[in-house]
């Protein structure tokens, strides 16, 4: 039979093992706290934290949602700036500085809608109005 102490001791020491050979990297910086202010009561807190690499964390919530603005600077050397507003109905975020991706502009249709799908989203439509729900796979809920 096998012991469960023998074999929590082979995954630990192939654990520890693991550990002590993964790669570390030499070129790590360290980065000095220049600021961390935070408040909280009850559900509503503030927080404002700035690193002198750069990063600016400035956040505030309470029951409504939450407010951020988050700055911290690229690999490439650019500052990026992100804000946040989150709340009940969702989430939104905008980069000022450009870096968040921007949805490509509608594509015009090549070809018109054909006359009898107009006329089905039509029915469908006054289907709706009357009342008239479906299910998942597209049948009438009685």
């Amino acid at each position: 039979t096998t012991n469960p102490t023998n074999m929590n001791t082979a995954v630990f020491v192939a654990l520890l093992a693991l550990a002590t050979a993964a790669p570390r990297p030499d070129d790590l910086d360290i980065v000095q706290l220049l600021r961390n202010d935070r408040a909280q009561e009850g559900a509503s807190y503030n927080t404002q934290v700035e690193l002198d690499n750069g990063i600016i964390i400035s956040e505030v919530g309470d029951d409504a949602g939450v407010q951020g603005t988050y700055v911290y600077t690229a690999p490439d050397g650019q500052t990026v700036e992100l804000r946040l507003v989150a709340g009940e109905g969702g989430a939104v975020f905008e980069s000022p500085s450009g870096h968040l991706p921007v949805a490509p502009l509608p594509v015009l249709a090549i070809h018109p809608v054909p006359e009898h799908a107009l006329e089905q989203i039509e029915a469908a439509a006054q289907a709706r109005a009357a009342g008239v729900e479906w299910d998942q796979q597209g049948f009438v809920i009685e």
